[in-house]
């Protein structure tokens, strides 16, 4: 943990305006993480990217999160989705679009001070309250890729975390889907935050770059196998055949093997890689598709660290940004 608060404080020093921690398989736990980047900081907001309505009942999550909120003079953000991995515990992803919004609902209520009395089909709360004050209604998001959970954004969560897309072609089918749902609820654009979720890796050797990627964006293309077409993407054939004769599992490969096996167009669809001008490129690219910022997931080249990668990209790529 004394690491994780001395990166966390490089990481607003550096002047990175949030940080996220996973809450997946069975890393350190989630909240108290945070409570350990909390008091080791003073600006930077932070939340859990993302959570899940399975594994926790939103109840106990919305009390989490306003504790971290708290404790961090408000400085939260709740973000949800909807949970990966979730075999391993026997734990079954139950209709997620009802869940999630269910979840959404919940903490949009209990963040209000409320006392909720409240039937779904996946939660219920009797005569329910924070038995604190809230410091403040705290902002929801939902992660998502799928058409669903992105319309469910645009309906109900205060942000819409795009996951993994890093192209116009995803994003725009992206930010459809989100308008979509802003639109059957009857809200306006402003309502809703849009956050591109980044692969990202940033090195003077543009291949090393893109090898350090490979096997985030073959992960990344086998999960969007249903979505394929929308975005896009077109497969070589000897990359389908090898695909479909292991039946689209989560790859095994090395990054090395990844890099081989994929097209620059599929590597450079889920992940922005290259040097430090490349990026720079890439991300005017995507700001210009409607998106209101980005968060960087973290992909350091061999032989170099997740933390140099990250002061490389706020000095080389996100200070010159502001500077216009």
């Amino acid at each position: 943990m004394p690491e994780l608060a001395s990166r966390a404080r490089e990481y607003e020093t550096l002047g990175f305006d949030d940080v996220w921690v996973p809450d997946e398989r069975l890393l350190r736990n989630v909240y108290v993480s945070l409570a350990t980047i909390a008091n080791a900081t003073t600006r930077i907001g932070l939340g859990p990217a993302v959570t899940n309505p399975y594994t926790r009942h939103p109840a106990h999550t919305a009390a989490a999160i306003a504790t971290i909120d708290e404790l961090s003079g408000g400085r939260a953000t709740l973000a949800y989705g909807a949970g990966g991995g979730l075999d391993a515990y026997g734990v079954k992803r139950t209709n997620p679009v009802r869940t999630l919004r269910e979840a959404v609902q919940i903490a949009h209520m209990l963040f209000q001070g409320e006392t909720v009395t409240y039937e779904g089909e996946a939660f219920a709360l009797r005569a329910t309250q924070l038995d604190f004050a809230p410091l403040r209604p705290i902002p929801v998001y939902l992660a998502a890729r799928g058409p669903k959970i992105l319309q469910l954004a645009g309906e109900v969560a205060d942000g819409a975390i795009i996951g993994g897309f890093a192209e116009p072609g995803g994003l725009k089918y992206a930010l459809d889907m989100v308008g979509r749902g802003i639109e059957r609820a009857g809200r306006r654009a402003a309502d809703v935050d849009i956050m591109s979720w980044l692969y990202v890796s940033v090195d003077d050797d543009p291949a090393a770059a893109r090898t350090a990627v490979s096997k985030i964006v073959l992960a990344s293309l086998i999960t969007s196998r249903p979505i394929l077409d929308r975005i896009g993407i077109k497969l070589p054939t000897s990359l389908r055949d090898h695909l479909d004769a292991r039946g689209w599992r989560y790859p095994t490969k090395t990054p090395e093997e990844a890099a081989r096996l994929l097209p620059d167009h599929i590597v450079d669809a889920f992940a922005v890689h290259g040097t430090p001008e490349s990026v720079r490129e890439r991300l005017r690219v995507i700001h210009a598709c409607g998106i209101d910022h980005v968060s960087f997931v973290l992909f350091p080249v061999a032989g170099t660290s997740t933390a140099g990668l990250a002061r490389r990209i706020a000095q080389d790529v996100v200070s010159p940004l502001s500077r216009g």
